[in-house]
């Protein structure tokens, strides 16, 4: 597996002197056990052989870790620590701990990375260096550290072995198996050789490092959060101390840059005295997405290409935002006047408003810095499709910082520079997996030891292209990930460590794009899981929803500008590292958004009854927004009983209902119709689904009524006639009867002739 070629780079002496001198050297420490145990333990393995693994599990774990430093000059011993945890439920009975040198250099990143991670089948260690006791059981839940020293001459090491990485293995065994192993490396380099010292070109390397803080599904951060963050021992104050004034380049989040800003003369103190100190830093910066929205995400969700704030407005209140008085110009000879001074820590620091106009900064303003470059993406690691970079590059973002999960390389065994051509002036920075993934757990190392061993990993990781080019510079790129330091002495300390390699040179993120490109690395497409672009696919069209939604309101920016923040919120990279909260919080965010367009409604159920040709039929309406919405009421029916006039437009004022009257007409019959209510936004796009209205119509009503009601108004009429005819001829009657005198018989003019015949 570690075969080379190069005879050259294999150790100084031949395996059986090594062998002999370690035997001599160690020969009083390997009798130790027997003086010491009633139950001498049996060294684990042969030199050069391979190791049992028997009883070996996950509960047990052996680490190894250069001493003092990773580099190892001439004629120094090698210190090691042997660190070894029990998690077990029983004790780990007292044995020994082996050490040992692998055969041969480590000449190229594989060898590297197959020796620090080798295959489950391969136990071939090296040559057994020493071996010292364990001589009391390692307790359960409890850790031991072994100190051991290989003698220099028992390494086999002299000035005249090639200088670069050699691996180093330890074991511990007890009761004649092998309970733990581990590996580590350290980094050869005779430099006091009297001889010509080893000829070293150092790796130009750039480190790109993320300031961001937890991922939250606002868009935005509260003030009680940012007095936590940027406390002494905040998050935010972790990262900037960390990198502060070094050789980093910083990958800002606007969205911590702006909630300080907006919230105006309530900033907290502690905020605004961080953003002062980043204002001074002397580090590259550059931004990342508002809210560190992954632009591959959003890409592959549908969205045209990387998103950003459309506006802050909602959240900026004017009462916080003093104008600033005309300062007068200082008389000649004054200097007491710097108009150059950095502002007061009482209010973050915002560009200067001209003269006369208002106060509160618009969002230009509360998203404005000085940034080295602002053509920079950093999507999420392997998750970068082609259409990808098409968008990128449409958005002014020609600069994309790639895993090496996106790229494809001729031969991994040659080193090659960290800058890729994309195509169409578009330019990628792939950065170095091992390098990047020993300083990512260097600086988040909680004890000394972790530290060192990955430290020493690191060491490796650069001097392995170092020693591979003695005479041609690579330039090669490092990210830290979106985590952040327990500390910020462990974020420096390995930043510190750094500079102290001869193989390793600090070079800037702008000098790092400027490298010739890489004529054997191609980009190679890849994708956000599905499962994530499902999610974010449904938030980009309820986004866009919510915009078409926004055209009927007073002010679409009061809800379209949080609704984007929030998706902004949600498509974070650092949401990658707790996808259950990711799902729960886009649910939350559909629930709401939901809510936004249920908000103006139709109240009216029915039954009606139309019981004329023509009626106005009421049909009220519910605005539960805080603002004025206009809507058209179209209304159509299921048959044609009932004709409806013109849609109708209407204006509902905030937080209440109101009615329209929709003119209908009834056509032929009688019978059941449906109306269909469907509220349209002024530009015509539907607000919500329809809402059904039953109607009962009985157009005839009206005829027949009219009929009765005029065969009523005869009857009343003819009663009254008749009554009156009948009274009168009553009343003469009873005149006639009272008083003869005034009324005479019947004169014979007055008898009628009596009939003939």
């Amino acid at each position: 597996m570690l075969a080379d070629p190069n005879h050259a780079r294999r150790p100084a002496l031949p395996r059986i002197r090594r062998r002999l001198a370690a035997a001599l050297l160690c020969a009083p420490l390997l009798l130790w056990p027997a003086l010491a145990t009633a139950n001498p333990a049996t060294a684990a393995g042969t030199a050069g052989g391979p190791v049992a693994t028997a009883a070996n599990n996950d509960t047990v774990a052996l680490h190894v870790t250069p001493g003092n430093s990773s580099i190892l000059h001439l004629n120094e011993d090698l210190k090691l620590n042997v660190t070894i945890t029990n998690e077990s439920a029983t004790s780990i009975p007292a044995g020994n701990v082996d050490v040992f040198l692998a055969e041969r250099a480590l000449t190229s990143t594989t060898a590297l990375d197959e020796w620090l991670k080798p295959d489950e089948d391969d136990d071939t260690v090296g040559d057994l260096m020493t071996s010292v006791p364990l001589t009391v059981p390692v307790q359960p839940n409890s850790t031991v550290t072994v100190a051991v020293t290989v003698p220099s001459a028992a390494l086999g090491l002299f000035e005249w072995s090639p200088w670069g990485p050699r691996g180093i293995a330890a074991s511990l065994s007890s009761d004649d198996a092998v309970r733990a192993s581990g590996r580590s490396t350290f980094v050869w380099y005779p430099d006091a050789s009297v001889l010509q010292p080893p000829a070293v070109t150092p790796v130009n390397l750039a480190v790109a490092m993320p300031i961001i803080t937890p991922a939250n599904s606002t868009g935005l951060i509260s003030a009680e959060d940012l007095a936590a963050y940027t406390a002494g021992s905040g998050i935010l104050t972790r990262q900037l101390e960390g990198l502060i004034n070094r050789s980093v380049a910083i990958a800002i989040d606007p969205m911590i840059i702006a909630s300080i800003r907006v919230l105006g003369t309530s900033a907290p103190e502690s905020a605004v005295d961080w953003l002062n100190r980043l204002d001074l830093a002397e580090n590259d910066i550059f931004p990342l997405g508002y809210a560190d929205a992954d632009p591959s995400l959003a890409v592959q969700a549908g969205a045209t290409g990387p998103l950003a704030p459309t506006s802050l407005s909602f959240a900026t209140d004017p009462s916080l935002f003093v104008p600033a008085e005309p300062t007068a110009a200082p008389e000649p000879g004054d200097d007491t006047v710097d108009p150059g001074a950095p502002t007061s820590s009482e209010a973050p620091p915002v560009p200067e408003q001209p003269s006369g106009e208002s106060a509160v900064p618009t969002l230009d303003q509360l998203l404005a810095w000085d940034y080295t470059s602002t053509t920079i993406a950093w999507p999420a690691d392997n998750a970068v499709a082609q259409d990808d970079l098409s968008a990128f590059a449409d958005a002014g973002l020609t600069t994309t910082l790639l895993a090496s999960g996106n790229v494809a390389q001729d031969d991994p065994d040659v080193s090659a520079n960290t800058t890729v051509d994309l195509g169409s002036s578009a330019l990628g920075l792939v950065a170095d997996t091992g390098i990047s993934q020993a300083m990512r757990s260097a600086v988040m190392a909680t004890t000394d030891d972790d530290w060192r061993r990955h430290t020493a990993e690191l060491s490796s990781q650069i001097a392995v292209v170092a020693a591979a080019n003695p005479d041609k510079a690579h330039t090669l790129l490092a990210t830290l990930d979106r985590g952040w330091p327990p500390t910020a002495a462990r974020l420096a300390q390995t930043v510190d460590a750094l500079t102290a390699l001869p193989w390793y040179a600090a070079t800037t993120l702008t000098a790092a794009t400027a490298a010739p490109v890489s004529t054997d690395v191609t980009f190679r497409t890849q994708a956000e899981p599905s499962s994530r672009v499902d999610l974010a696919t449904r938030l980009v069209d309820r986004e866009a929803e919510i915009v078409t939604f926004s055209t009927a309101l007073a002010d679409p920016a009061a809800v379209t500008a949080p609704n984007r923040l929030s998706l902004l919120g949600l498509l974070a990279t650092s949401w990658q590292a707790n996808p259950d909260d990711w799902r729960t919080a886009v649910g939350d965010n559909l629930a709401t958004s939901s809510e936004v367009l249920r908000s103006v409604t139709v109240s009216t159920k029915g039954p009606i009854n139309v019981v004329g040709s023509k009626v106005d039929i009421p049909i009220t309406l519910n605005n539960a927004l805080g603002q004025a919405v206009t809507v058209k009421v179209q209304v159509v029916p299921s048959n044609g009983r009932l004709v409806v006039g013109n849609d109708v437009e209407a204006v509902i004022d905030a937080s209440s209902a109101k009615t329209v009257s929709i003119p209908v007409t009834a056509a032929v019959g009688n019978g059941a119709v449906s109306l269909r209510v469907t509220l349209y936004t002024p530009s015509g796009a539907d607000l919500g689904q329809p809402s059904l209205i039953s109607v009962n119509v009985r157009a005839d009503w009206e005829g027949i009524g009219s009929r009765i009601f005029a065969a009523l108004v005869v009857l009343f009429f003819g009663f009254g006639v008749w009554r009156n005819i009948v009274h009168r001829r009553h009343d003469r009657a009873q005149s006639a009867k009272d008083d003869p005198a005034a009324n005479p018989p019947a004169s014979a003019d007055d008898v009628p002739p009596a009939p003939r015949g």
